[in-house]
């Protein structure tokens, strides 16, 4: 009844405390791990639906590069082989991050490839990667999307931009923006689309981009911007 007593009392409740969380911190800990294991799963597969590499088109070079801001994520190419010397190109922006924009990007890629492969008819491939998305899409996400088919005998380009950020084309002329846009994929059906049609001269630069360029942001908190990815493009043409 004096205190030491009640010393003691909190010290034993102390004791029982601390033991009660290191249990509860063990557990966190091997579902922590456990979870970042399977991230690491993820990332691995993700990666695989992306494209190792470009491929050979004879007179034309062609580079991508996809860098997850989280373990994975929304973003993805892809390079489609439509019929001889016609390549589809497909850059695409899945709504959202984490987990959920990574299984949506398994679909949607997976649709799109499905439904572009052997299609001339590009916009008619696209209505129906965005019937099919639009028939999976349960979670309200939505995919934006920018198509063009190559033919690589004259290197001309078939385009459609579905919501997404306008690619760039820098010439010795200047840069300008591939414009025109459609509703993104697995909002609406049915879906329209515009087509556009350009040529690529000798030493023109096609840049295709999501906004993880643009709406990257600096220690004060600006955005890289449309301006200065523009003056990258024109001077490193």
């Amino acid at each position: 009844g004096d205190e030491m007593e009640e010393l003691a009392a909190a010290f034993n409740r102390m004791t029982m405390d601390l033991r009660e969380y290191m249990t509860s911190l063990k557990r966190t800990t091997a579902d922590r791990e456990g979870l970042l294991k399977e991230l690491e799963i993820a990332r691995g597969i993700q990666q695989r639906l992306i494209p190792e590499r470009a491929p050979h088109i004879p007179r034309i070079d062609l580079a991508a590069n996809n860098i997850p801001v989280r373990e994975v994520g929304g973003d993805f190419y892809d390079f489609i082989p439509v019929m001889d010397d016609l390549w589809g190109i497909v850059i695409a922006d899945v709504s959202g991050k984490g987990m959920p924009a990574a299984m949506f990007m398994g679909l949607s890629r997976t649709v799109v490839r499905a439904s572009a492969t052997g299609a001339l008819d590009l916009a008619h491939a696209i209505r129906q990667a965005n019937e099919l998305i639009c028939r999976d899409s349960t979670s309200g996400m939505f995919v934006t999307l920018f198509y063009a088919v190559l033919d690589a005998r004259d290197r001309s380009l078939v385009c459609a931009n579905a919501g997404h950020n306008p690619p760039l084309l820098a010439s010795a002329d200047g840069t300008s923006l591939i414009d025109g846009h459609g509703p993104a994929l697995g909002i609406v059906t049915p879906w329209t689309l515009n087509e556009q049609r350009l040529s690529v001269r000798q030493d023109d630069v096609l840049v295709l981009y999501t906004d993880g360029v643009t709406e990257a942001i600096n220690d004060r908190q600006e955005q890289f911007g449309l301006e200065r990815l523009i003056d990258v493009v024109q001077d490193s043409r």
